[in-house]
């Protein structure tokens, strides 16, 4: 026994012992069973609901602005969404999309200035860029929101610096909600950062006048694909 263990076991018989001379008997601790939860009052969003138009809704009452296309149409609808807006230079980040290629091609013959973020260290292209363009880890149906994450495969920033971020969202990404975004995640395999994006950019001064655009972009545009 080493010189640590020793004194713990010395610390415990000389507890026992006060306890025992004050009169106190030690109950085993007992645990309180876990409370059931009615998860009818608690859950907006069912994995049986029609997800992709649940979460349509919601993230245009937040403000996101959602274009729906299927995945034959995915290139022209982002190129055309891009055009729309009048977009000029892009930075994307859409790791091993199998449709990434053509569509940087697609984009770049549009006359847009479109880099991948790998080739673009630091942030600096971010700022000059007039938006981001990302998948994303998962949508919430629940309550509109895009999740991003960091890692090697994904750009830390584009949902946030450039003035306009552009998000495609498959159906397959879209969960009910929360709870079940924090059931696919690995723990021992977290991304170095994860945001939950609900709108656009939004603060209040002291009177309440709500700004857009300040602390992040301005516009949020969702492509959402069928998958079909």
């Amino acid at each position: 026994m080493n010189e640590v263990a020793a004194k713990r076991v010395s610390a415990d018989t000389f507890m026992r012992r006060v306890r025992e001379a004050l009169g106190r008997v030690e109950t085993p601790a007992t645990v309180e069973p876990t409370p059931m939860v009615d998860e009818s009052l608690v859950r907006l969003a069912d994995p049986n609901d029609d997800l992709r138009t649940l979460f349509s809704r919601r993230a245009v009452d937040v403000g996101i602005q959602v274009h729906d296309t299927t995945a034959a149409r995915l290139i022209d609808s982002v190129s055309e969404v891009l055009g729309r807006l009048g977009v000029r230079s892009i930075v994307a980040s859409l790791d091993a999309a199998p449709y990434a290629p053509d569509l940087m091609q697609r984009l770049q013959r549009d006359g847009i200035d479109a880099i991948a973020w790998q080739s673009a260290p630091g942030f600096e292209a971010y700022y000059r860029a007039d938006a981001g363009l990302t998948r994303v880890e998962a949508a919430l149906a629940e309550s509109g929101t895009l999740v991003c994450s960091a890692g090697p495969e994904h750009g830390r920033g584009l949902s946030l610096v450039p003035p306009i971020h552009i998000a495609i969202v498959h159906r397959s990404e879209i969960v009910p909600d929360m709870i079940d975004y924090w059931t696919r995640i690995d723990p021992c395999d977290l991304p170095s950062s994860v945001v939950f994006i609900a709108g656009p950019s939004k603060t209040a001064d002291i009177e309440g006048i709500l700004i857009t655009g300040v602390h992040g972009p301005r516009e949020v545009h969702v492509v959402l694909v069928a998958d079909v």
